[in-house]
């Protein structure tokens, strides 16, 4: 699409129809492959490899996929260290 104010304007228009669409049908599974349904949000949060401050993992997963779940990076673990899967 050309650099054109027009085209910036229907690029605007079509990222606001995507996300109006996002919000209205649920999420998918975060799982390459799966298409089902997210109903669960797992979350890991974890000290960063070079020691200068906390990560946070986040991935929405369908029933199946949220019971194999399980921490990825103990090896992270600090005092605030969070591992939690929770119902979207």
């Amino acid at each position: 699409m050309a650099d054109t104010e027009r085209g910036r304007e229907r690029q605007a228009d079509d990222e606001d129809r995507r996300d109006d669409d996002s919000l209205d049908s649920p999420p998918e599974c975060h799982r390459r492959g799966c298409t089902e349904r997210a109903t669960f949000v797992a979350l890991e949060r974890y000290q960063e490899e070079t020691g200068h401050g906390a990560v946070e993992a986040e991935a929405v997963l369908c029933q199946e996929h949220a019971t194999e779940e399980s921490p990825a990076n103990l090896d992270g673990s600090y005092a605030e260290y969070v591992f939690r899967v929770e119902p979207l």
